[in-house]
């Protein structure tokens, strides 16, 4: 086995690997002078958002399970963690929390 750390995958190459894109030069500052001024659309908070799901800790034991995807799945599953930052356990974690959330106990 290699020493060598993995470099994750931001957003940026994902793109570059999966979809061979050529990264976004970064958007220049709109002044802001009183001539030009352009009201701001007030964003509004969203609510149970797929991020404030994900950062929730659960406290409860855990069991590991083991399960083969294929590719196509682990690389779409790759990209949305490379994208929100977060662990493919963790958004797994989510997505059955969801799909399971009628079952009774």
């Amino acid at each position: 086995m290699s020493s060598k750390k993995r470099k994750s995958l931001d957003e940026t190459l994902a793109n570059q690997f999966v979809y061979g894109e050529e990264p976004q030069p970064e958007a220049e500052p709109i002044s802001s002078s009183p001539s030009q001024s352009t009201p701001q659309p007030t964003p509004t908070p969203p609510t149970n958002t797929l991020m404030e799901k994900l950062t929730a800790e659960t406290k409860e034991p855990t069991t590991r399970l083991t399960v083969d995807l294929p590719q196509s799945v682990h690389r779409k599953l790759s990209l949305l963690a490379a994208r929100t930052g977060r662990k493919k356990a963790e958004i797994i974690r989510y997505l059955l929390d969801e799909a399971l959330k009628d079952v009774q106990e």
